[in-house]
């Protein structure tokens, strides 16, 4: 009896070892698989998350360039309004001389050149009704009366007889230094790209 009970029992004990191994191997499978099936669903999810920035980048990146497009358009229509304004009242300024009021504000932008003008001979040219208003006012015998130039609306210019010295107060002249001024104005007043 002694071989065969040996042998039993050393069936019996390689048997328990191989079911422990193969319990352990099974468990250690099952931690493996596990292990994996939680890496996978993190890297699925991972990867949806980003996806999901990445699609929501170039979404706010498409909005944000039609945002750009849109107020660029506006900025352009501001601006064509503020030339169109601009360009409507220098188209009107010479009905100015018209008016009944004018030859007192011809008078007052002689007035205002009055202290510039320099010693001696001065020319002064004036369109016909501002001739006209100062000529009464006007009595020095330094000043000769000359035709303004064309280019220019309304009021005074004054130099002196070698046209070395100029000084200019016209309408046009006036509306060309308050052009930047307006324009600020224009801008203000005129509903933004975001109103």
């Amino acid at each position: 009896m002694g071989y065969e009970e040996l042998i039993r029992h050393l069936v019996r004990t390689a048997e328990t070892r191989r079911d422990g191994i193969l319990s352990r191997a099974r468990e250690e499978a099952a931690k493996i698989t596990e292990d994996a099936r939680r890496t996978s669903e993190s890297v699925e999810r991972d990867g949806r998350d980003a996806t999901g920035r990445e699609v929501e980048r170039a979404r706010l990146l498409r909005m944000n360039r039609a945002r750009q497009e849109a107020n660029e358009v506006r900025l352009r229509a501001r601006a064509a309004v503020v030339d169109a304004v601009l360009a409507r009242v220098e188209e009107r300024l010479p009905l100015l001389l018209g008016e009944a009021r004018y030859p007192a504000v011809a008078e007052r932008l002689y007035g205002e050149i009055l202290p510039e003008l320099p010693e001696g001979n001065v020319i002064l040219r004036a369109d016909g009704v501002t001739r006209a208003a100062l000529e009464r006012s006007v009595t020095a015998a330094r000043i000769r009366f000359g035709p303004l130039p064309e280019t220019e609306i309304g009021g005074v210019e004054a130099s002196d007889e070698d046209g070395t010295f100029l000084v200019r107060n016209t309408l046009r002249s006036r509306f060309v230094k308050a052009r930047p001024a307006l324009m600020v104005e224009l801008w203000r007043r005129l509903p933004g790209p975001d109103e």
